[in-house]
């Protein structure tokens, strides 16, 4: 079921069993963000063939054709070839998105995959959007084209296997993924958006750290690069540019990673870094939490066509550069999303030159938690459910990239440019 629109909302919310959903007006197309879990017990195989055919009767519903990006969550990872499998069944080998396989077990003890899904409809039929080219280059990349604007989405960067350590497989992981961007002709600056996912993050390596040698490897690949130059704001004070990230914890002991970019020559495209204030900019942060800090935005927001679309990075329990509610999962999780309210609340957009839009929680078209301990998430679900209300949500879990920290929490917001 479909509800309409409200008002100047830009985000319309729905489900059939087994998959939630949003529909984006992202600047005159629509976008499906769909999370689709199994509504089977028993085993991953017929888990993950439920877990797409709930996708797929959502997509069908609202006569969607082309998923673009996919990321599977799995309790073992060693499932992704049989993911693969039955994904070709379902779509008859016609769909190959984006697709990342995160090493994440679902909060849901019953469950064995999630699904999380963004696509598109490319038939021009919808009444709500302008016509659009969609390609998709194999399981690593898919453009969409339209209104002059080309939008990328990148996944399943992993590393080789001859690098050794954690900063030489992150550092190779990227390499892998600007290979993938200006191979479908971007240009690594035109990055706006990373998810790093690092197995056994916060564990020791060597006399260093895993997070903190996936930090120096970033900041290694990401130095000299100038961010979407091109497309920033004019007339505001900007500090350092670098995309909206997630980096957060998995299985195991390797890297994966995933990315979008955008490029287009209009002039009325901006893409501008937003800073958190109740948060110091992690780029900042001293030495204690990193001997290079961490090189991302708080948040990314897109707006043209008055509207604006914002990005919101990996978020925590964090004030200024502090953990905050220590031991205090509700606290933590209250504190996190009062992070991203602030982020995405007008008056924050309006510091950085983007004028006239404001976002609550209740923008959110998806959300995904990150929980660290199996006895937070009920509490943690409860707090989420309630101030996200109706928002279509991941739960996994994963270990953050401090031990003090219990929960993370991305998502997207959407909103209009108001009358």
């Amino acid at each position: 079921m479909l509800y309409p629109r409200k008002g100047t909302e830009t985000l319309q919310r729905g489900a059939v069993k087994g998959c939630a959903y949003s529909l984006i007006d992202k600047n005159g197309v629509d976008y499906f963000n769909g999370v689709a879990v199994p509504t089977v017990s028993g085993n991953t195989r017929s888990q993950i063939f439920s877990a797409f055919d709930n996708l797929q009767a959502a997509l069908e519903e609202l006569e969607f054709d082309c998923v673009v990006k996919l990321d599977v969550f799995l309790r073992d990872l060693g499932d992704k070839e049989l993911v693969r499998a039955v994904m070709n069944k379902v779509w008859n080998e016609t769909l190959t998105p984006a697709t990342t396989f995160v090493a994440q077990p679902p909060c849901d003890d019953q469950c064995n995959v999630i699904l999380l899904a963004v696509a598109v409809n490319s038939s021009k039929t919808s009444p709500n959007s302008m016509p659009i080219s969609v390609y998709e280059c194999g399981e690593r990349a898919s453009v969409v084209e339209y209104d002059d604007v080309s939008i990328g989405f990148f996944g399943g960067f992993t590393p080789g296997d001859s690098p050794v350590g954690a900063y030489e497989r992150s550092f190779d992981a990227f390499a892998k993924m600007r290979a993938e961007v200006e191979g479908v002709g971007f240009l690594f600056p035109q990055v706006f958006r990373t998810w790093l996912y690092q197995g056994h993050i916060v564990l020791e390596e060597g006399d260093s750290q895993r997070y903190k040698e996936l930090n120096r490897a970033r900041s290694d690949f990401f130095y000299g690069t100038r961010f979407l130059e091109e497309r920033l704001p004019k007339g505001v004070s900007l500090g350092p540019i670098y995309p909206a990230s997630t980096g957060i914890g998995a299985n195991g002991v390797d890297v994966a990673m995933g990315c979008v970019a955008l490029k287009t020559e209009r002039n009325d495209v901006v893409m501008t870094p937003l800073e958190n204030p109740n948060q110091t900019p992690a780029f900042d942060y001293s030495e204690f939490y990193s001997p290079k800090s961490p090189k991302f935005s708080r948040a990314m927001t897109i707006s043209f066509n008055e509207r604006a679309l914002t990005f919101i990075s990996g978020t925590a329990s964090i004030v200024n550069e502090k953990t905050v509610f220590i031991n205090d999962v509700s606290g933590q999780t209250n504190q996190t999303l009062d992070n991203i309210a602030a982020l995405i609340a007008g008056s924050n957009m309006e510091k950085y030159g983007i004028s006239g839009f404001d976002a609550s929680l209740s923008d959110l078209s998806v959300a995904r938690v990150y929980v660290k301990n199996p006895e937070d998430y009920s509490a943690v679900r409860d707090i989420c459910e309630k101030r996200l209300e109706g928002v279509p949500i991941v739960y996994t879990y994963a270990d953050v990239c401090r031990d003090n920290l219990l929960v993370e929490i991305e998502g997207v917001a959407s909103c209009r440019l108001a009358k």
